[in-house]
This record gives C-alpha cells, structure tokens and sequence, in this order.
C-alpha cells in the first residue's frame, strides 16, 4: 500500500533543509511552482515587484503546503542585477539547492513596426533577469557543492511566431544563454534547464485578448496534439522535475510543456496583432511598408 503523502502536504522529501528562490513567484507560474518546491521540502523564497501580491502568493503557498517552512518574500524588480542579488542572498539564508525564474513578456508588434526600444526592453524581460539569476543564482549554488537553476523560455522561442518578433527573438536568446551557462558551470555540478511552456492559463496570459477568444483559443488548442489549454501546474511539475535529484544527470536542455504544439506550426495570431496594434499598422507591414 502506498505510503506518499497527499501531494499537497510537506514531509521529509528531496530538498528538505535546502532553500529554493523563485524569481516571479507573485504570478501563476511562481506560485505553482513554489508550492510544487515547498511540497518536496524546500524554504521556499518568493520575488517580485510587489510586497502586496508576494504576502498574497506567500499565504496561497503555505495554505497549499501545510508543514512547510515559512515563505520569504523579496520585493524586487528582476530586471535590475541589485535587487536579483539581494534576493539571492534571503534564499540563501537556507542553503540554495534551486533558483527558477519565471519572468518574462513580449510584445505584439510585427516585424515592419518594430523598434529597436520595444526589441531592447522585451530583451530586458526576457534575457536579462534569466543572466541576473544565472550569475547570482550559480555562485550560490557553487559555493554549495551545485545545484539546478531553471528558467522559462515559451513556445516562441523554437518557433516562428509571425506578428512576435521581439518575443521570439528573445526567448531564442534565452535558451542560448542556458545552453552556454550550463556549459560553463557543469563542472561546479551547476545544472542550468529551461522549460519552455505554451498557451498556459494563468494571470499572464492575458486571457482576455487570446483565450477569451473563442477564435484565437480554438486556433491555439488545435495546433496541439494534448487538445488542450495548460495549466500552471503543469509547468511546475517540469521544473519540480528539473530541480530535483531525478534530473541530476540533465543540463542544458529545453524541455517542451505544451501539449506537443512543437510537432505542429504556431497559430497565426493577424487578428490578435490587429486588436493590440490596429489595422492601419498591420494592414502597412502586409503591404511591405514600415508604418
């Protein structure tokens, strides 16, 4: 007869007495996977930009986790190295085992229309906080005889996304950056994954431009084998995975959490384009003009 505890509860489990940062841990994605960490034993710490939504998310996590270590919080912005290192240091006040990093965003913008401040800032979101927590995140871990670090790319970042470019691009860059950084830091047993999610029903994914849609969600849910809208959780079972020792033989890798859409092309998102950008603008891109 199984003994496992109920999957929501803390017991003695792979990271007990370790700690574990997640970076966006206010939002959808963080808090599942906190609770997912807080669940396997971790003194879970939680950053974001605001203290109000961290206590919140910090109060969802313990409720989901009864017996677990205290939630930290750590209000921050992750695209300034400063606070992501601050951050670092209150995880580590119980020895680093795991640093995820779940923020991100892009912009709907086509190719024609974009400039190079809207490409920069969706480089800020995306590329920047992952090389502050991989450069804070990896010497803690080091110091601690290693551990995983995993970041969140999106289904864009392996394929072509028209009307995305600025997303597209960055996340590609992301899961570059993973790919040399767990190069460079496998010998310090240092493991650096990302997963990368698709459509995902959680607080980020504006569900109010795509999935409310019946157009667009229908468009999105048929490019799936696994028919279906992801839920957070599913992503935090991969990075659950990916921190813990099951994976201590996996570095480098991408790992797709999207109902198999990679075997298929992304939905065409013109009409989600036109509704953030308007028709004039796209309508010029079409034609070949820079509106």
């Amino acid at each position: 007869m199984s003994t496992d505890p109920h999957p929501g509860t803390a017991a003695p489990g792979p990271l007990a007495g370790r700690g574990a940062l997640v970076i966006g841990g206010g939002g959808g994605f963080g808090r599942a996977i906190a609770a997912a960490l807080a669940a396997d034993g971790a003194a879970v710490t939680i950053m974001g930009r605001t203290e109000a939504t961290l206590r919140a998310a910090a109060g969802t996590i313990a409720a989901a986790t009864p017996g677990a270590p205290p939630v930290r919080i750590s209000a921050g912005d992750s695209t300034q190295e400063q606070d992501v290192a601050v951050a670092v240091r209150a995880a580590d006040e119980t020895p680093l085992a795991a640093v995820v990093t779940t923020v991100g965003g892009g912009t709907f913008r086509p190719v024609l229309a974009l400039d190079a401040e809207t490409l920069e800032y969706d480089f800020r979101r995306n590329v920047t906080t992952a090389l502050h927590a991989i450069r804070h995140g990896g010497q803690a871990l080091a110091a601690h005889g290693g551990g995983a670090i995993v970041c969140t790319s999106s289904s864009a970042g392996g394929h072509s996304f028209p009307f995305m470019p600025s997303y597209s691009v960055s996340k590609a860059a992301l899961e570059a950056l993973v790919r040399v950084a767990a190069d460079e830091l496998g010998h310090l047993a240092v493991r650096v994954n990302v997963v990368r999610p698709g459509i995902v029903a959680t607080d980020g994914a504006n569900p109010g431009l795509l999935l409310a849609d019946p157009e667009l969600a229908a468009a999105t849910v048929a490019e799936k084998p696994l028919s279906r809208i992801g839920r957070a959780e599913d992503v935090a079972a991969a990075v659950r995975f990916l921190c813990g020792p099951g994976s201590s033989w996996i570095t480098g890798a991408c790992l797709p959490v999207e109902g198999g859409a990679h075997l298929r092309r992304a939905p065409r998102l013109e009409k989600l384009a036109r509704i953030v950008n308007g028709d004039d603008v796209v309508d010029a891109t079409l034609a070949g003009r820079i509106p």
